[in-house]
């Protein structure tokens, strides 16, 4: 697993043996309630679940994706919490509890707690996509669309190829790249000296993708690629009792959680902002 959004390969767990269409739409689901929840308690109660489900059901080393995840939640909350606590607009008729004010600034308790809900919804639904990418091998995902969703093969195909190009790309760049410095056309750091760089860079790599672009396109040629409306093929994805009840179980712990905080006095949102 290599970034934040990467496949981990060689697990065994049980979001990776899932049909990877329902095991989307189960994600989805905690996904749509945090969107509609302006809260700050519905995204921290979401976002512990899903790094639970991370660790226990995808069996993702925290560790790898702590870092990314400290980084993401400290840009988000410059971001979102750092404009909220102090140009906050609250609805008409709204009072605020001012905590400091200088010059055109106010921090106010309730834009802090409005930029911390932001903080956590973003967080949250950061770690529900990151556990269907790690835990999903993106042919399968294809694969479970074509068969499944009835999603067009032919489209399904390039999509895939592409997504498999990506990796070799990167690799033939850092062969360029090598192939340079052996050379003794070393990196600039200047704005020009980056230009020049990425013109050096872009010939190689351009040519390298239309080589391998073209015996794609040789080899579905030669096997009848689009020919016939329907195709074959080597490996089936099949649904089971086990993924729907993963789809049941995911509906029914959101709404549980959700049923907990509102007879908690907790949850706000669902269409109605606060204050409105």
């Amino acid at each position: 697993m290599n970034g934040l959004l990467a496949f981990y390969e060689g697990g065994s767990s049980f979001l990776h043996g899932r049909n990877p269409t329902l095991k989307l739409v189960s994600l989805m689901i905690p996904m749509l309630a945090v969107t509609l929840a302006f809260d700050p308690w519905t995204p921290v109660v979401l976002f512990g679940l899903g790094l639970l489900a991370l660790r226990v059901l995808g069996h993702v080393p925290l560790r790898q994706v702590a870092r990314p995840l400290a980084l993401l939640f400290v840009l988000s909350a410059l971001g979102l919490l750092g404009s909220n606590a102090f140009f906050y607009d609250p609805p008409s008729g709204t009072s605020l509890t001012v905590l400091w004010e200088g010059g055109p600034f106010r921090l106010t308790l309730e834009g802090l707690r409005v930029g911390f809900a932001l903080t956590m919804r973003t967080m949250a639904i950061v770690t529900f996509s990151l556990i269907f990418v790690a835990t999903t091998d993106p042919t399968d995902f294809v694969l479970s669309l074509i068969q499944h969703v009835r999603f067009p093969f032919r489209l399904g195909y390039g999509i895939l190829v592409a997504y498999r190009f990506l990796p070799l790309w990167r690799t033939e760049l850092d062969v360029i790249r090598s192939a340079h410095r052996i050379r003794g056309v070393g990196e600039r750091t200047s704005l020009k000296g980056r230009w020049e760089q990425l013109q050096r860079y872009a010939v190689p790599l351009l040519a390298g993708a239309i080589r391998k672009a073209e015996r794609v396109s040789i080899a579905m040629d030669s096997k009848a690629f689009g020919a016939l409306p329907g195709r074959t093929y080597y490996r089936r994805l099949n649904l089971t009792r086990v993924d729907w009840a993963m789809l049941a179980a995911s509906a029914l712990i959101t709404l549980l959680m959700l049923l907990a905080l509102a007879s908690a006095g907790l949850l706000v949102g669902y269409g109605v902002v606060p204050g409105d």
